[in-house]
C-alpha cells in the first residue's frame, strides 16, 4: 500500500507540468500575418510586387485623464508595394501603399474595433502612441514622417528634419491632467509636398500644434518665390521654445503649475529657425499659437488652415 500511496503521488506529480503546459499553451489571441511576392517581367525589367505584413504590439501609459491606465495595441502594417528594376535602369517604385489596423489587447484577447489608416508610405514602425510612416528622399528631397495617433487614429502631422522620427516639440505641465502638446514642422522638399502642402507651391511649410490625440491648429508658411525656387535648400531647420528660463530655446517646455491648459499654456514663444538669420517667432496664447503676432521675415506669411 506504502508504494501504491508514492506511486499515486508520482504519477499526480508528473501530470500537473502537463497541466500547467495545457493552461499556458491556450493563447488569448492567436494572429498571423503572411508575407506575398509576385515578379513579372517587361521586356527586361523585373515587375516585382510584394506585400509585407507584420505585428507590433503598441504599449503605453494613457495619463491624459489623471487616471493613469496602461494601454495595449495589436498593430498590423501591410506595405503592397510595386517597384520596376532593370540592369540599365534606377529602380523605380511604382506604387507603395500602407495599410495599418490596429486593434486595443486585453486579458480578454483582442477588440473587435479596428482602427484603420491608409496612406502612401516607403516603411512603417509603432513608437509608443504613434505609427510612423515614412516617405524616403530622393536626390535633393529629404525624408518626411507622417504620425498617426493609436489613442484616436487620427493623424496628427507630418514631420522633417532632423530624428528618427523628424524635428519635434513637446510641452507638459504638472498633473493630474498631463496634456501634452506637440510641435512638428513640415517643410519642403519631399516627395509628399503635393499631399502635405497642397497645390499652391507658394506654400513651403505647415506647422502643426497638436495633442498626442488629434491637431489643435496647422499653419501654413508662405516664402519668397515658393517651392518654385531653391530658397529650401538652403535651410537647416530647427524648432525650438522660447522662454523667459530658456531664451536661447528649448525642446521640451513644462510647466510647473497645475491647471486648465489654457490657463497654463501661454506666455512663451515658438521658433522656426530657418538659417542663422532667419527665424520665424510665433506666440502661444492660452494653448493657441498666434500667427497674427507672429513676428516674420521681409516676404514671409502664415496662414492658419482649417484642421480636419
Amino acid at each position: 500500500m506504502k508504494y501504491a500511496v508514492s506511486f499515486a503521488m508520482l504519477l499526480g506529480l508528473m501530470a500537473a507540468p502537463a497541466q500547467l503546459s495545457q493552461a499556458m499553451a491556450d493563447p488569448i489571441v492567436d494572429e498571423k500575418a503572411t508575407t506575398e511576392t509576385s515578379i513579372t517581367m517587361d521586356g527586361n525589367a523585373y515587375i516585382i510586387h510584394t506585400v509585407n505584413r507584420r505585428h507590433d504590439i503598441a504599449s503605453f501609459f494613457d495619463d491624459r485623464t489623471g487616471k493613469g491606465v496602461m494601454k495595449r495595441f495589436l498593430v498590423e502594417t501591410e506595405l503592397d508595394r510595386t517597384t520596376r528594376e532593370a540592369d540599365d535602369e534606377e529602380i523605380d517604385t511604382q506604387s507603395s501603399v500602407l495599410r495599418v489596423k490596429a486593434r486595443a489587447l486585453t486579458a480578454a484577447g483582442l477588440g473587435e474595433q479596428a482602427m484603420t489608416i491608409k496612406t502612401t508610405a516607403d516603411e512603417a514602425f509603432v513608437s509608443g502612441p504613434y505609427v510612423v510612416a515614412d516617405s524616403w528622399g530622393c536626390c535633393a528631397e529629404q525624408q518626411s514622417h507622417e504620425v498617426f495617433s493609436l489613442y484616436t487614429g487620427k493623424k496628427l502631422f507630418s514631420a522633417t528634419g532632423a530624428g528618427d522620427l523628424g524635428d519635434w516639440l513637446t510641452m507638459g505641465k504638472k498633473g493630474p491632467n498631463y496634456q501634452q502638446r506637440i510641435v512638428a514642422a513640415h517643410l519642403a522638399f519631399t516627395p509628399r509636398d503635393a499631399v502635405e502642402l497642397g497645390e499652391d507651391k507658394s506654400v513651403v511649410g505647415v506647422i502643426t500644434y497638436a495633442t498626442e490625440a488629434e491637431p489643435l491648429q496647422r499653419l501654413a508658411l508662405r516664402a519668397p518665390d515658393g517651392r518654385d525656387g531653391d530658397l529650401p535648400l538652403e535651410w537647416s531647420p530647427k524648432l525650438l521654445w522660447l522662454t523667459k528660463r530658456e531664451p536661447d530655446g528649448i525642446d521640451h517646455a513644462f510647466f510647473e503649475q497645475e491647471g486648465e491648459a489654457k490657463d497654463v499654456y501661454t506666455g512663451i514663444t515658438l521658433r522656426l529657425k530657418l538659417d542663422d538669420q532667419t527665424n520665424i517667432d510665433i506666440p502661444l496664447v492660452a494653448d493657441r499659437l498666434v500667427p497674427a503676432d507672429a513676428k516674420l521675415p521681409d516676404g514671409y506669411s502664415l496662414e492658419e488652415l482649417k484642421v480636419e
